[in-house]
């Protein structure tokens, strides 16, 4: 599925994935992914992680990617609400999974 995404902003987020080891995937879902976004709608991510290790670097490194575009990054955990995760399976586009 294509996104209405510029290609490096994909590309930052694809280069994050692959510098932490316990990444097993990273999801754009959300408006970005239903390809309904208006120019200025955030970027809805989920990461899903194997544990809490460098959650806070991850977490600054997709902040930090160079979008004048808002990130709203959640990680996916066992806590995690239902429906948000219901809505993430449906709409969501993987972006990164572990190989």
């Amino acid at each position: 599925m294509k996104l209405d995404l510029d290609n490096r902003i994909i590309d930052s987020i694809k280069f994050i994935g692959e510098k932490y080891n316990n990444i097993d995937k990273i999801v754009i879902y959300g408006s970005r992914a239903r390809r309904d976004n208006r120019k200025t709608s955030d970027i809805d991510i989920a990461v899903y992680c194997k544990d809490n290790y460098n959650k806070g670097a991850i977490y600054c490194d997709l902040d930090d990617i160079n979008t004048l575009l808002k990130l709203d990054i959640v990680f996916i955990d066992d806590n995690t609400d239902k429906k948000l995760l219901d809505n993430i399976n449906r709409d969501g586009v993987i972006i990164y999974e572990k190989q």
